[in-house]
């Protein structure tokens, strides 16, 4: 039965760590064939999260001492990761981890070497249709569905793949491909870096609708506009690194 590795990384998340993991165990993966292991990785947290992690016997615990972004915690987990497969899970309640299901059966359905995305963008379009902003959540701003959009073209652009979602926090990757890949980036940075280096290796990409609830920056949100910009110069930069420095 092949095991998928769920990565969280989280910083300062008391107030939604606990319900996540909740969720997370809940969700009968093993109904499709999976078997699991969940991985909380604390980026430097100075807040409850690592003791309230400490409450589930079932959840591996890492920590961080000093807090260097996201990236630095995927990069971790990676390195921890025993599963067939590596799932990333923001560690807040924006996305539902039930929408685990059709990402996996799309994982055992892959023929060859397959990253799986969950497209938010599909996901409005599925449920509330085509709009003159399809895909737009409408609880954010026009301006963050144009910078996803840019983001998806800019991708076109230099890898000839379209992707709706870049910015995704739900993604599966096979664990022998990420941990072959010497990932440099230690903030949000890391998806697109990721991202480009799945495509020049020749990873298929295949996005599937997920629901997801958007949170404020009041309420933790940490994702600030200059990572937009960050993100644009990180797609350049992996386009054009040697293959042999991946």
């Amino acid at each position: 039965m092949p095991k998928v590795s769920i990565i969280i990384p989280a910083y300062n998340e008391e107030a939604f760590i606990g319900k996540l993991l909740e969720c997370i165990l809940q969700v009968d993966i093993h109904s499709i064939g999976f078997e699991r292991e969940v991985i909380v990785v604390d980026n430097g947290s100075h807040d409850r999260t690592s003791e309230i992690v400490k409450q589930f016997a079932e959840v591996r615990l890492f920590r961080i001492e000093a807090n260097k972004g996201k990236g630095d915690g995927v990069r971790l987990g990676i390195r921890k990761a025993t599963g067939d497969y590596i799932l990333i899970q923001d560690s807040d309640l924006e996305y539902d981890p039930h929408d685990y299901i059709p990402m996996l059966k799309a994982v055992l359905s892959a023929k060859t070497p397959t990253a799986i995305y969950g497209s938010r963008i599909l996901g409005e379009i599925e449920v509330n249709g085509r709009s003159f902003f399809p895909g737009k959540n409408k609880d954010k701003s026009v301006a963050t569905w144009v910078a996803n959009f840019i983001l998806s073209l800019w991708a076109k652009v230099l890898f000839g793949q379209w992707i709706t979602d870049t910015l995704t926090g739900y993604k599966i990757y096979p664990t022998n491909i990420l941990q072959d890949f010497n990932i440099k980036t230690t903030g949000f940075e890391t998806d697109h870096e990721i991202t480009a280096k799945l495509i020049l290796s020749g990873v298929s990409i295949i996005e599937i609708p997920v629901s997801y609830s958007p949170r404020t920056v009041q309420e933790g949100k940490k994702i600030r506009c200059s990572d937009f910009f960050v993100a644009l110069l990180t797609f350049l930069r992996f386009r054009f690194t040697p293959r042999k420095n991946f």
